[in-house]
């Protein structure tokens, strides 16, 4: 009774739908406060002012007890405007779930034609407003820039798009949003592996949650100074930082998450472990070894400082659009 209990309880696990989050917590907050030091005083400025036209503003951007001065405090709302996106995925009137990644695939392993797999997203739609849920990742940033940067658009409105780009900047830059893996005999379904989703660790529950705790996952004081000091005085990661005419192009940010997702989430162990499994339940986890997880956390801090200067442009060009 017992075995077929746990079998049972296994079961259900696997139906569970699950949800697609990006970093966690503590890798917002990292990202978006890296993005803001980047930013000029009167930017800032700017970009505090805006901040406080938010809709939530009183009851999500409160900092925790606690921190040690209001420049702390300010700092911590900072971070959250990066995080809020997912704070409001209890909250029917502002959840976007689909905004949270890009259709498609990163990977198909077997015939195209044979697993379902839907084609990218197309063009921004006209007529989409801050209110349009059916839209994707690379969408829904073209849409929250405009927002942002139209002197027209409602205060509220402004706000909400400053906090989405804060946060899909840096969802596109975490490699399992850019798309998932079609693989023949194991993840044929039209949402394929789900980003990661439905990939079983033992070190984590999967693949997705993984990755996304890879900067920290809730939020910490100590925790974000130290990695943001880290990361942003990474000589080797800083040489990588390189900018040329397509650097701001969300296309090129997502096909950059699609070549580490190929080379680093679905490396070759992994695949041989997926491969093992097909005709079997797909809730065994895969044991991940200490070089996968060296370099999975190497490339998330490339891709934390890579997503941080785009999202300070971002910030930039839009705030700077309001003052023309």
């Amino acid at each position: 009774m017992k075995k077929l209990l746990c079998n049972l309880l296994a079961f259900l696990i696997v139906l569970q739908p699950m949800t697609v989050h990006a970093w966690s917590e503590g890798g917002h907050h990292i990202i978006s406060l890296m993005a803001f030091d980047l930013l000029s005083a009167e930017e800032q400025t700017k970009f505090l002012e805006i901040l406080a036209q938010h809709p939530r503003y009183l009851d999500d951007f409160v900092p925790p007890k606690g921190l040690p001065n209001q420049e702390e405090e300010q700092r911590w709302k900072v971070g959250r405007v990066g995080y809020w996106p997912d704070v409001a995925r209890s909250q029917p009137k502002y959840n976007r779930p689909t905004w949270h990644y890009e259709l498609g695939a990163t990977l198909v392993i077997g015939d195209r034609a044979e697993l379902n797999v839907p084609n990218a997203p197309g063009p921004l739609p006209i007529d989409a407003t801050m209110q349009t849920q059916d839209l994707h990742a690379s969408q829904a940033i073209e849409l929250c820039s405009k927002v942002l940067g139209d002197t027209m658009s409602a205060p509220t409105d402004r706000a909400l798009a400053l906090c989405w780009i804060g946060h899909l900047v840096a969802d596109v830059h975490q490699p399992c949003h850019a798309g998932s893996l079609y693989m023949e005999g194991i993840f044929t379904e039209e949402d394929g592996d789900r980003g990661a989703n439905r990939i079983f660790t033992k070190q984590n529950r999967n693949m997705h949650a993984l990755w996304d705790g890879l900067l920290g996952r809730d939020f910490s004081l100590r925790d974000t100074r130290r990695r943001i000091n880290e990361i942003s005085k990474d000589q080797e990661l800083l040489s990588n930082l390189t900018q040329d005419s397509k650097w701001m192009d969300p296309q090129v940010w997502l096909a950059e998450s699609r070549v580490a997702a190929t080379q680093s989430v679905y490396a070759q162990n992994v695949l041989d472990d997926l491969r093992q499994s097909i005709g079997s339940e797909r809730g065994n986890p895969i044991n991940l070894d200490e070089g996968y997880l060296k370099q999975a956390g190497r490339v998330a801090q490339q891709r934390a400082l890579q997503a941080s200067h785009r999202l300070a442009e971002q910030w930039r060009t839009s705030l700077n659009a309001l003052s023309r």
